[in-house]
């Protein structure tokens, strides 16, 4: 959200925000999406998820968030009378908290770097919209198989050239995140290792396209 901004320029644009930095151990919850309309968040330090409950209690995993990543009512997801969405702290986390309010509100003294931070929330937006396309790629599919395959294939794509694909999740967020049961996903994963289709070591994997040979 500070993209451009320099250091300085940072802080006081912290202070001039009223901003609220807070602790969160590991599987606690950060934030209720229904009680918070007017909060944004960002993640300074840790891993979090977004997790919706529709109305029979049931999770999924809606976006895996690391650090930098930003999170809130305003340019992600509304919750409904249907669902509640929190975000839980994957790691120990340490937020910082925001009014949307205070960064929409006209700055007094016509800042370019209040308007740099609403230039920054505008793309953050679009890249919200291209992430919600993904999961709906993904959750379109028919089968496990090609759901987890394109799933991975995205992650893949965004992966840095050089590095080792990994995977936000556990197994069991994974299969939250996919919409599918834990065990028929985990069956999935062994039969297409076993078929030379992945490999996968913890949360590292790499898909065997034409099922080339080198690892």
């Amino acid at each position: 959200m500070f993209k451009g901004i320099e250091s300085k320029d940072c802080r006081r644009m912290i202070d001039c925000f009223n901003a609220e930095i807070k602790l969160f151990k590991s599987g606690g919850r950060i934030m209720d999406y229904s009680d918070n309309p007017d909060k944004l968040g960002i993640v300074l330090n840790g891993t979090a998820v977004m997790v919706r409950y529709d109305i029979n209690g049931v999770r999924s995993i809606m976006e895996s968030l690391e650090e930098q990543s930003v999170f809130g009512v305003y340019f992600t997801f509304t919750a409904s009378q249907r669902s509640s969405i929190e975000i839980i702290a994957e790691t120990d986390c340490e937020i910082m908290f925001v009014r949307r309010s205070e960064i929409t509100k006209r700055c007094e003294n016509a800042c370019q770097c209040h308007s740099k931070v609403v230039e920054n929330l505008l793309e953050l937006m679009s890249e919200k919209a291209i992430s919600l396309n993904e999961r709906i790629e993904v959750l379109s599919q028919r089968t496990i198989e090609d759901k987890l395959i394109s799933c991975l294939s995205i992650i893949e794509e965004k992966t840095p050239k050089g590095r080792t694909p990994q995977i936000p999740f556990s197994t069991t967020a994974l299969s939250d995140y996919l919409c599918v049961n834990r065990s028929a996903l985990q069956r999935e994963i062994t039969r297409l290792k076993n078929s030379g289709v992945l490999t996968f070591s913890k949360r590292k994997f790499k898909l065997m396209r034409n099922h080339d040979s080198d690892i």
